[in-house]
């Protein structure tokens, strides 16, 4: 579930998140804390390529989160 919420676009997040609480943290906190998630858990093809896929597009601040899950996913077994 955490990589399908990495892959989602603004337009994704503004529909899923319609009338809830977690629309106030917008989207670029809403990347960022979903990438801090997938490095914290455990290392999966599906996480890495999540991140991987997302970081092009990334504000400069997501980019730094993802490359830090990157790091810990590195360091984990599979």
């Amino acid at each position: 579930m955490l990589c399908d919420f990495m892959v989602w676009t603004e337009d994704d997040f503004l529909r899923n998140t319609e009338g809830t609480s977690i629309r106030r943290i917008g989207f670029e906190r809403w990347q960022r804390n979903v990438a801090v998630a997938l490095g914290n858990g455990p290392a999966s093809t599906a996480a890495l390529q999540s991140l991987q896929t997302v970081r092009q597009r990334a504000t400069a601040l997501v980019r730094e989160h993802i490359d830090w899950a990157l790091m810990r996913l590195s360091e984990k077994p599979q």
